[in-house]
C-alpha cells in the first residue's frame, strides 16, 4: 500500500472542497476511531459533541483561514464541522484525557497514548551529506489506510509537504521548501490541558511549515505557552538539528551528540515539570535510548537504507519501536506503527511505509 498524496492550491475555501470531496469516506473513518476512543475513555457522546463545539470556535479564533479549510472540508466531506473540530483539537483532547488516565493508573487499567520514537542525524554523519530526521508514528490501528500526504502549493507561504489523518487541515510530520523540517513525539505532564486558551498544536505545526527560517520555526514554539505536551523534533537544511521538550509552560532544549539525537514519548529534562507518560506507557523508557544504540552499531556514516532497517525493529513485543496492536488492548486503544518515515531536508524528499516498516516498502515522495 502506499500513503495517499493530495496536492492542495488556491485559497483556503478550494483546498478544503479537494480535501473533503477526494477523502470524504477516510475522513468519516477517522471521526468514529477518536470518537470510539474518547467514549473509550469514559466521555459520552453528547460530552465529545460539546468539546468539539468549544474547540471549533477555539480554532476560528486563533485562525480565521485556518477555520475557513475546515469549514470547506466539512461541507465537501458531508461532515458535521464540530466532527471537522474533534479532528483538528484531537491533540488537546487527547493529552487532556490521557492525564486524566494516568491520574487514575492506581485504580484502573490505561492504555497507551500516541507513541513515537524519532531521531535527527547531522550532515557531518551521514552518507550523503545531508540533515536527516526520521521516525515510526506509533498511533490508534483504526487510522491505517485513512492517513494522507497534503502537498501544498502557495504564492503566500512556503510550499510544504505534511503527513496528517484525513480531515485534519494541517498535520503531524513535514517539512518545506526551504528545508524546515519536523518530528513530533507525544509528551505528558501534569499541567496539559489545564489552560485551553492557547494556539492549538496542530495549527502551530502549519506555523511551522510557514516558516522561512529555523529562528522563525522556533518562535512558533516558544512564542507563547501551549495547550498541552509535546516533544518537537525540529531542524533545517545546511546542518542544525534541537529537540524541544514542552510542557504548557516550560520548554528544554536538548542537542544531538556526536550526531545523533534520538527520543520518545518521555521527558528526558524533567526540572520543573511533572510528568506523567511513564505511567501510562513506560516503554518509551526503553525505545529512546535503543534506538540511538541500533543507530550507533553502524560505525559507518548513516545512510538512509541502514535506517529503514533500525525503524523496523522488533524488540518489546507490542510496545516496539515497531509494533503492531496488542489483541489483549480494547479494539479503541489498540496502536499499530501507522507510517515509518525518513526525510532529507537537503534533497526535499520523504520516504513513507503505509503502516509497520518492516512489512510495507518505503515509498519515496518529493516536495
Amino acid at each position: 500500500m502506499t500513503i495517499r498524496l493530495l496536492d492542495l492550491t488556491g485559497d483556503a475555501t478550494e483546498r478544503g472542497t479537494k480535501h473533503g470531496t477526494e477523502l470524504s469516506t477516510n475522513i468519516t473513518a477517522n471521526v468514529e476511531t477518536y470518537k470510539n476512543r474518547f467514549m473509550m475513555g469514559g466521555a459520552g457522546e453528547e460530552r465529545i459533541n460539546a468539546e468539539a463545539e468549544k474547540w471549533s470556535k477555539r480554532l476560528q479564533d486563533h485562525d480565521a483561514e485556518y477555520f475557513e479549510e475546515m469549514t470547506a472540508i466539512a461541507a465537501a466531506s458531508g461532515t458535521p464541522i464540530r466532527d471537522i473540530a474533534l479532528l483538528n483539537a484531537r491533540y488537546e483532547i487527547s493529552y487532556s484525557l490521557y492525564s486524566q488516565e494516568a491520574a487514575a493508573a492506581n485504580d484502573m487499567p490505561v492504555h497507551e497514548p500516541d507513541g513515537c520514537t524519532a531521531f535527527g542525524i547531522l550532515p557531518e554523519y551521514s552518507a550523503n551529506g545531508h540533515t536527516l530526521l526520521g521516525q515510526n508514528w506509533d498511533w490508534l490501528n483504526g487510522l491505517l489506510g485513512n492517513l494522507c500526504l497534503l502537498r501544498y502549493r502557495s504564492e503566500e507561504h512556503p510550499d510544504h509537504i505534511l503527513l496528517t489523518q484525513a480531515g485534519i487541515v494541517s498535520g503531524m510530520i513535514g517539512f518545506n521548501e526551504h528545508g524546515v523540517g519536523l518530528c513530533v513525539n507525544g509528551l505528558s505532564s501534569k499541567a496539559d490541558g489545564q489552560e485551553l486558551h492557547h494556539r492549538p498544536f496542530h495549527v502551530r505545526v502549519r506555523d511551522i511549515m510557514r516558516s522561512k527560517t529555523l529562528f522563525d520555526a522556533l518562535k512558533v514554539i516558544f512564542g507563547t505557552d501551549r495547550v498541552c505536551s509535546t516533544n518537537w523534533m525540529i531542524g533545517q537544511c545546511g546542518g542544525e538539528i534541537l529537540d524541544i521538550e514542552t510542557s504548557p509552560n516550560v520548554a528544554h532544549t536538548l542537542y544531538p551528540e556526536d550526531g545523533l539525537i534520538t527520543h520518545g514519548n518521555h521527558f528526558i529534562n524533567r526540572t520543573n515539570i511533572e510528568t506523567e507518560y511513564e505511567r501510562i506507557a513506560p516503554c518509551s523508557l526503553y525505545r529512546t535510548p535503543r534506538l540511538d544504540r541500533l543507530i550507533r552499531q553502524n560505525s559507518q556514516k548513516w545512510d538512509i537504507e541502514f535506517l529503514k532497517s533500525v525503524l523496523k525493529d522488533r524488540f518489546g513485543g507490542y510496545k516496539a519501536i515497531c509494533r503492531y496492536p496488542n489483541p489483549e488492548d480494547p479494539e479503541a486503544a489498540q496502536t499499530v506503527t501507522v507510517a515509518g518515515l525518513i526525510m532529507d531536508l537537503d534533497e526535499l524528499t520523504i520516504e513513507i511505509s503505509d503502516g509497520p516498516p518492516d512489512q510495507n516498502e518505503f515509498v519515496k515522495y518529493r516536495l
